[in-house]
């Protein structure tokens, strides 16, 4: 086990100077360590999470104008009025968990898809879980690869003489796709399409 210690500035000399006592000799080192309060620093939102949602946020005020911090409030509360949430009391972004953080980030993204507000960054990359990210744009109906306006694309098909509108299609494997991407898959095959774009489909 290789373990790096860090001395401080004032300490320096004095530990230089003994420095020799302990080449080649064992050392032992008391580590105090709180389990409970490093498990619960380790469950609080990453500091990519919060520069996540910021962003988002900045891209909603460069939509309406109404100032990050008040966006934040206000989006903060709308959450929690959602009933599609499991976020039901009001939590500050210092110190909420990862869970609520990413509960945040699906929100803050379904209500940019669902208003038409153009985010800066590929909304992807935001998600822990990309099957999140495919359901909701599923749900808005936004290509999944590039935000356009989208059609469901079924990655399992359906069958020759069958009749999609009449079929229970509930159990295929589904993505939604722009005509552009849609017809890509059919030029390329979905294996080399799903790799390129690093995706799949999800029922």
């Amino acid at each position: 086990m290789k373990m790096t210690l860090a001395i401080n500035d004032e300490n320096v000399k004095e530990v230089m100077q003994y420095i020799y006592n302990f080449m080649d000799k064992p050392l032992k080192i008391s580590l105090d360590i709180n389990a409970d309060e490093q498990k619960e620093r380790l469950n609080q939102i990453t500091v990519e999470q919060r520069k996540k949602i910021y962003a988002i946020l900045n891209d909603f005020n460069q939509e309406t104008g109404q100032g990050v911090e008040s966006l934040k409030e206000t989006m903060k509360k709308a959450i929690i009025m959602n009933d599609d949430y499991e976020t039901s009391e009001m939590f500050s972004l210092s110190n909420c968990s990862k869970e609520i953080a990413s509960e945040f980030i699906e929100f803050l993204i379904d209500f940019a898809f669902q208003h038409g507000i153009r985010l800066s960054d590929n909304p992807k990359s935001s998600f822990d879980n990309i099957e999140s990210y495919l359901r909701l744009c599923i749900k808005n109906k936004v290509c999944a690869i590039c935000g356009k306006h989208a059609e469901v694309h079924h990655v399992d098909t359906i069958g020759m003489g069958n009749n999609r509108d009449k079929l229970d299609d509930s159990s295929h494997r589904k993505i939604a796709l722009c005509r552009e991407h849609h017809s890509e898959t059919h030029t390329i095959g979905w294996q080399s399409f799903k790799e390129k774009h690093h995706v799949k489909g999800v029922i």
